[in-house]
């Protein structure tokens, strides 16, 4: 019986990118880096310890599975095997199938926008807070559930970290403040998951507190 971990059914081609790790039970975020990738799985490399078994969701930001750059896909997977790794600067590298893949035929590609809601195109100017701190941002797309938050001042943010957010609502002179969470991040940006726990509004109009 073969027991190498790279033995594998299917081809596979080099790509190398940050990805986004979510346990699927805790909903923990992780980062780590994918190195090749197949119609039914992919390599990646972490610092962080998990068990073959483990179920978990991945989110590559712009995606080999697609053509669309700017898509940011999350798939399910598995954990098939891990190994200690010498010659790298991370501790373990995982081999994962996907779960929600036909054996027949491509994984199934789940953006955050089509997996969950819609994104609709927008250019909305905010502020958002981290650590006392305020930097401006620009909304370039909401949704229901998150949204991509254009800045120049990302640098230092973590998968994971909190932040609030203040969205001018024009319409009712007030500002929403939502708590949201960094999913993932590129060089112009970073897309944001809302949080459950909401602030309120705050009114505008002169008189109030």
């Amino acid at each position: 019986m073969n027991s190498n971990p790279e033995q594998r059914d299917n081809t596979r081609f080099d790509y190398q990118a940050p990805i986004v790790l979510e346990d699927a039970k805790f909903g923990i975020l992780q980062g780590a880096r994918m190195f090749n990738y197949s119609d039914f799985g992919l390599y990646f490399e972490t610092d962080h310890f998990l068990a073959p078994g483990t179920d978990i969701y991945i989110g590559i930001p712009n995606s080999p599975y697609t053509p669309d750059s700017d898509i940011y896909e999350r798939y399910h997977a598995i954990i098939k095997w891990r190994k200690p790794l010498k010659e790298s600067s991370f501790y373990y590298g995982y081999g994962v199938r996907f779960l929600d893949a036909d054996p027949l035929n491509r994984p199934v590609k789940r953006g955050i926008e089509s997996r969950r809601y819609p994104r609709k195109a927008c250019s909305l100017y905010v502020k958002y807070a981290v650590q006392r701190k305020i930097y401006p941002g620009e909304i370039k797309n909401i949704s229901i559930g998150g949204v991509f938050l254009k800045t120049n001042e990302n640098d230092g943010l973590d998968i994971g970290q909190q932040l609030q957010l203040a969205i001018p609502n024009r319409k009712k002179r007030s500002v929403i403040k939502r708590y949201a969470r960094v999913t993932w991040s590129n060089h112009s940006g970073f897309g944001l998951e809302f949080q459950r726990n909401t602030g309120k509004a705050s009114s505008h109009e002169s008189g109030s507190q």
